[in-house]
């Protein structure tokens, strides 16, 4: 995924889209990320700098389909749908359902921190629960989407909050889920002045964070 935003970032937007299809096939949650990048590439950014609205930025001079833009979203979805494909012809039918199906119907009410966990408890044998399960995807991708729109412009901040959002929305949250949002940490800390201006406070975030 680093790798496919690091190509963004210099403008090589044929592997970057190799790369991001790539991250999506091994692991399919970086999908949140694909219209942060989308919006990303060729936004206006003289109008955003000039303090003008970034909503406004999202089309650019060259319009919303831009060369790059499709040229980027054509090489993903290539490279997701000729691994998928791949997989398929060895794995058959239950590639599809281990990697993508399963986590649409997927309930786990053990080992599990996510906000939902008592509910899925509770009707964790009913009939109805898958449909309950698939509704808790609303609260998460709303906020997921929204972020996106807002912070593109500033691509690690965007990616953050994202993965943040997706994490601490997710039906099913276990320890590991804290990594996806820890790796960007490094990122968008190098520049906040929280970290030079008030070290202490910084410092206590993090103890905060950590105990809870």
């Amino acid at each position: 995924m680093f790798v496919s935003i690091y190509l963004v970032l210099c403008k090589r937007y044929i592997s970057a889209g190799f790369f991001f299809g790539l991250s999506i096939h091994f692991k399919i949650y970086p999908v949140i990320f694909s219209f942060v990048l989308y919006f990303y590439i060729d936004c206006d950014r003289d109008l955003i700098a000039r303090g003008g609205s970034p909503y406004q930025a999202i089309i650019s001079k060259k319009g919303f389909f831009t060369k790059d833009r499709l040229i980027f979203t054509l090489m993903t979805v290539g490279t997701f749908v000729g691994l998928t494909a791949l997989f398929y012809v060895i794995y058959g039918y239950e590639f599809l359902w281990e990697a993508y199906l399963y986590h649409f119907v997927r309930k786990d009410h053990r080992h599990n921190n996510s906000v939902y966990w008592y509910l899925i408890y509770q009707l964790f044998d009913e009939p109805n629960s898958t449909l309950v399960g698939i509704l808790t995807f609303v609260p998460q991708w709303s906020l997921v989407i929204v972020s996106g729109i807002a912070f593109y412009y500033d691509i690690f901040t965007a990616c953050f909050v994202q993965v943040w959002c997706f994490v601490m929305f997710n039906k099913v949250m276990t320890s590991q889920y804290y990594i996806w949002y820890l790796a960007f940490w490094p990122l968008i800390l190098i520049n906040n002045r929280l970290v030079t201006e008030k070290p202490a406070q910084f410092v206590g975030f993090i103890v905060a964070w950590a105990l809870g």
